[in-house]
């Protein structure tokens, strides 16, 4: 069964005609997940289908911004046909968004498509079940793939990167293809004495890390102690603490600090793919102590 905001009972088969040639052995179209109810997949698309399967039939989709019917002048477009474990989707508007809940074996999964300009649209995305195996030899990732071994000495290199990151790309540019970078707007949390914005965000995709630069600004008369430890960066419901960090742990008086805080995988050490484009919340513990401080 599907539900969208713009209701309609035909349906829209989209058929692919030509392959973009620089998509052909792009692995970064190419994406496999684990199936997890507590992630947001954040998907970009394009005016070719974007197809994402699951492991079996899916048992309803609901949807906004979004139609199967072309008259609609929806901004993306959907193809679906019910009892099957796949569909595909479109943008046909530029800047298109839409918001889509799957439900597949009474789990309900959550998707956010996005069209830009200057992001890379996915061609496919498979969802693993937790008893299948990865297929795509050259993007393979085993549902259970574990990220937990990373070393503190490569999570340290990954801060470097991060902080030379604009000097190597204005001299070198295009060559760090390893690296999606965005600086956001208006990612800022407001607390009593201080406000934390984010002022850039590094995802390193072989580490499953994000590297976040981050502005902590004191308004105040007083200096103001926080623990970079018990920085934690929460999306939605869910909150990661740094694996790394490279903070201070003091904002003076009326002044800035600037620190650099990485997340990698999830708690469990599984790997968490986190998209650099989601509303992040830094959060800051401030400590009335600062014989307490303890510098990372």
């Amino acid at each position: 069964m599907i539900r969208l905001r713009y209701i309609t009972t035909a349906l829209l088969i989209a058929t692919n005609l030509m392959l973009a040639s620089e998509d052909r052995y792009n692995t970064k179209v190419i994406k496999e997940y684990s199936l997890d109810a507590n992630t947001v997949y954040n998907i970009p698309i394009g005016n070719t289908p974007t197809t994402i399967t699951f492991p079996s039939q899916l048992t309803s989709i609901d949807g906004a911004n979004i139609s199967t019917n072309p008259a609609d002048n929806a901004p993306v477009l959907i193809s679906y046909v019910d009892g099957h474990y796949f569909f595909s989707i479109r943008a046909v508007q530029p800047k298109a968004q839409a918001a889509v809940n799957v439900v597949h074996r009474n789990q309900t999964y959550v998707f956010n498509f996005y069209h830009q300009e200057d992001s890379i649209p996915y061609r496919t995305v498979r969802l693993l079940g937790a008893d299948e195996p990865a297929s795509y030899g050259y993007n393979a990732r085993s549902p259970k793939h574990r990220v937990h071994n990373i070393s503190p000495k490569v999570l340290l290199s990954l801060l470097d990167r991060s902080k030379s990151y604009h000097l190597v790309n204005n001299a070198y540019p295009g060559k760090l293809q390893d690296i999606e970078h965005i600086a956001p707007r208006n990612l800022k949390t407001e607390y009593k004495d201080f406000a934390v914005m984010v002022d850039e965000i590094f995802r390193f995709e072989d580490h499953d890390t994000l590297v976040f630069k981050i502005s902590l600004q004191n308004d105040s008369s007083e200096n103001i102690f926080y623990q970079p430890q018990s920085i934690a960066v929460r999306i939605g419901q869910n909150l990661y603490f740094p694996s790394v960090a490279d903070a201070s742990g003091i904002i003076p008086a009326n002044s800035d600090s600037i620190a650099y805080v990485a997340i990698t995988g999830k708690p469990n050490g599984e790997r968490a793919d986190l998209s650099i484009k989601n509303r992040f919340q830094i959060i800051v513990s401030k400590i009335n102590d600062p014989a307490k401080l303890i510098i990372p």
